[in-house]
């Protein structure tokens, strides 16, 4: 919280990704990771951003009768990058500057659906890991979507994340992480031309739970621990989807203001370096020669990127 008590992020942002129509996941990810990947930590007002490289097909997260466990093939997503902004006015700055990034959209995208979660609706309740991941760990990590059933109310739901779900799955041991987002109606946030930007609203969210454990043995003595076990009726009750997206590569591109190596060069060059430790690509004065506004700056400071 700020010294005002106000959240210190307004708005984040969760937004699942389609591959465009007849291109390849390979191809996708190349050009997401590698092209667009640049372009969103360079415009002011975004804080921070990470980009989650999923797949259903890998997912390992126990199932629940009568719960849907996946989307339909023709609402599956492909990434979900996660953003967040300081304040509203934050927002809208970035939209002002990040017209070449929209419109990059249609090269790589079929669907963008941008949910959104205002101030405090989105939260970290556990985090024993880095805050910052660079996507070299070999931690389980799940993103499940909740889907209501259509006679729970979004408050209802809300009130069962919040009151029931975060205390129960926070408390267990085998759990590294536990964040979660409580979305708003879904509303086209970011305008990217020719690209699908809405879901009619049987087919929307309303929240999302990030939970990361060690490894699948962890996993396995969750799914069968207290934790899980006594709010899986409850969960069911209230879910009619609960689709869980196995987070392959967990990527900073941008951390509390600062852009990583991987925002400034792309995944693959922040790879490549980190792996032959070719530690002088991350000095500043090698990133000003990308990053303009760092030139100043560099001199004087000769810091590494992160």
């Amino acid at each position: 919280m700020t010294p005002s008590g106000a959240p210190e992020v307004a708005l984040t942002l969760v937004i699942p990704l389609r591959a465009k129509a007849g291109m390849s996941l390979p191809d996708f990810y190349q050009y997401w990771l590698n092209a667009h990947v640049t372009l969103p930590p360079r415009f002011p007002g975004i804080s921070s951003i990470w980009l989650h490289v999923v797949s259903f097909d890998h997912q390992r997260w126990p199932r629940l009768p009568g719960v849907s466990h996946r989307p339909e093939p023709q609402d599956e997503f492909h990434g979900v990058p996660e953003a967040t902004f300081p304040t509203m006015a934050d927002l809208e700055l970035f939209q002002s500057y990040a017209h070449v990034q929209m419109v990059d959209g249609i090269n790589f995208l079929g669907e963008v659906i941008t949910y959104a979660s205002v101030g405090d609706h989105s939260a970290t309740m556990v985090d024993k890991l880095d805050a910052a991941p660079d996507g070299h760990d070999d931690l389980v990590r799940h993103l499940l979507f909740l889907r209501r059933r259509a006679d729970v109310p979004a408050g209802e739901l809300r009130r069962f994340v919040t009151e029931t779900l975060e205390p129960a799955w926070g408390g267990s041991p085998e759990v590294l992480k536990l964040r979660r987002h409580l979305f708003e109606p879904l509303e086209a946030t970011l305008d990217h031309p020719g690209v699908v930007l809405y879901k009619p609203p049987e087919l929307q969210y309303q929240a999302a739970v990030e939970v990361v454990v060690a490894d699948e043995d962890a996993l396995a003595r969750f799914a069968v621990s207290p934790a899980f076990t006594r709010t899986a009726d409850g969960l069911a009750a209230h879910c009619e989807g609960v689709h869980a997206a196995r987070v392959d590569r967990c990527i900073t591109t941008k951390d509390r203001g600062a852009i990583t190596l991987a925002g400034v060069r792309g995944v693959a060059v922040a790879d490549l370096i980190r792996r032959l430790e070719a530690d002088s690509q991350r000095d500043e004065a090698v990133s000003a020669l990308f990053l303009p506004e760092l030139a100043g700056s560099a001199a004087s400071a000769g810091g590494p990127t992160r």
